[in-house]
C-alpha cells in the first residue's frame, strides 16, 4: 500500500489537533484532542488494512516525507516502510496509550450549518495562516455567504484571508484557534 498526498496532507492537519493517532481499519480517520474539547473526522482515499497506533505523528509523517513513493506493509505489530532499497521498521503503539475519539459517531442535534472543507480549501487557509503568521480560523456566515479563513481577534485592522464556500442564511462566526 501507499499512502496518498491527501492522507499524508490530512494527517498533517490532525497532529495539531492531537500528536498521536489510532488509525482504524478502513478509511476514515478520527482524532480528538487530549482535552476532548475537538473533534475532526475524513474521509481519505486510502483503505487501511488493520488498526494500529501512532505515537508520535509528527515523526511517522517525517519518515513518510523522505520518499513520498514509499511502499508500506502491515505486520501484526508494526509496519514495514520500503524506500528504494531503504525499509524501516516501525512499531506500532498500543491504542489504549492515545488519547482516540469514541468508536460511535458524535452526532449533533439541528446543527445550525453543515459544510464541508475540501483537502485544497484546508490546505490553502493554512498556508495563509503561516504566512500571516495568525493562529485563528473562522468560519463565518455574513450577508448569504459561507467562507473559511484566517483572523486575529486581537487585532480588528490586521490582514484577513478568506475563501467562499457557498451559501448560507444563517448570520455567525466561528472561531477555532
Amino acid at each position: 500500500m501507499k499512502f496518498s498526498a491527501d492522507s499524508i496532507y490530512i494527517l498533517q492537519n490532525l497532529q495539531t489537533i492531537n500528536p498521536s493517532i489510532v488509525i482504524k481499519a478502513g478509511n476514515i480517520l478520527k482524532t480528538i484532542a487530549p482535552t476532548e474539547t475537538i473533534f475532526a473526522k475524513s474521509i481519505v482515499p486510502d483503505k487501511f488494512p488493520k488498526t494500529f497506533g501512532i505515537f508520535e505523528l509528527s515523526k511517522f509523517l517525517g519518515i513518510l516525507s523522505l520518499n513520498r513513493d514509499s511502499d508500506l506493509d502491515f505486520k501484526e505489530d508494526h509496519l514495514i516502510i520500503r524506500q528504494g532499497r531503504s525499509k524501516i521498521k516501525y512499531g506500532y503503539c498500543d491504542p489504549s496509550l492515545i488519547v482516540c475519539p469514541p468508536d460511535k459517531d458524535i452526532k449533533l442535534n439541528n446543527p445550525e450549518v453543515v459544510f464541508e472543507l475540501s483537502p485544497e480549501v484546508i490546505q490553502q487557509v493554512m498556508k495563509a495562516i503561516q504566512i500571516l503568521k495568525f493562529s485563528e480560523i473562522e468560519v463565518k456566515g455574513e450577508d448569504g455567504v459561507l467562507s473559511v479563513g484566517t483572523i486575529n481577534t486581537k487585532n480588528s485592522n490586521s490582514n484577513i484571508y478568506s475563501t467562499e464556500l457557498g451559501e448560507t442564511d444563517k448570520q455567525f462566526s466561528a472561531i477555532i484557534e
